[in-house]
């Protein structure tokens, strides 16, 4: 099982704490950056100590690297054929590809094609997941619900495999697009990694994907 995660403010330690005291044990997909701050600095002084905190709630952290998919994508297959729980959060900031979907009357919002990807091929079920603060520093609220792959849909006339794959790939990219876009209405000042009204697929190909923060 997949848990595709979004980037509210409490997601990082309240969403793995509430899965923990579930008694859900999960795998964190990680970059090698992950914390306060993407720099040589910050990968060694100020992020280690939330690496440790978020550590607690965690069977395991799978970390990557932007250059190096084949290791992660093995850790990630090898845990879920032994019916692992792997969660990844919506960011851009690893791959190559994602998927832009329109959000709202005029906006657009991007998200991580690697989830919908490994549901696909691996047939593991995908969950959305988002963790909202309710009271300020006393309350939160996790919100998690199955996404649907949509067969009910019109199918592809494509028969192959791969034009399968991106079907199914499809349908969970826009149902996670729209549990995001309820929860975004509830709590859009929570919301870490907002997009905007540009299309960045429209942008020239050298500032698409290469700056984009963990």
């Amino acid at each position: 099982m997949i848990i595709w995660c979004d980037q509210f403010t409490a997601q990082t330690i309240m969403g793995k704490r509430a899965l923990h005291e579930a008694g859900v044990d999960t795998h964190q997909v990680s970059a090698r950056y992950h914390g306060f701050s993407p720099s040589q600095f910050g990968f060694r002084v100020l992020n280690p100590p939330l690496v440790k905190v978020e550590n607690r709630f965690l069977k395991s952290r799978i970390v990557f690297e932007r250059t190096d998919a084949y290791q992660v994508t093995t850790r990630v297959q090898k845990a879920l054929k032994a019916n692992g729980v792997v969660l990844m959060t919506n960011t851009i900031y690893a791959g190559s590809a994602f998927a832009e979907a329109a959000m709202g009357e005029r906006g657009w919002t991007h998200l991580a094609s690697a989830p919908a990807n490994f549901a696909a091929r691996a047939g593991a079920a995908l969950f959305h997941m988002a963790t909202i603060e309710t009271v300020p520093f006393r309350q939160y609220r996790a919100i998690v619900g199955e996404l649907s792959a949509r067969p009910e849909a019109p199918t592809s006339p494509v028969k192959d495999t791969a034009g399968k794959n991106l079907v199914v790939q499809a349908g969970f990219i826009l149902s996670k697009r729209d549990h995001m876009l309820e929860t975004l209405k509830l709590c859009p000042e929570q919301m870490m990694a907002w997009s905007s009204a540009a299309r960045l697929t429209e942008r020239p190909t050298e500032a698409a994907i290469g700056n984009e923060g963990a």
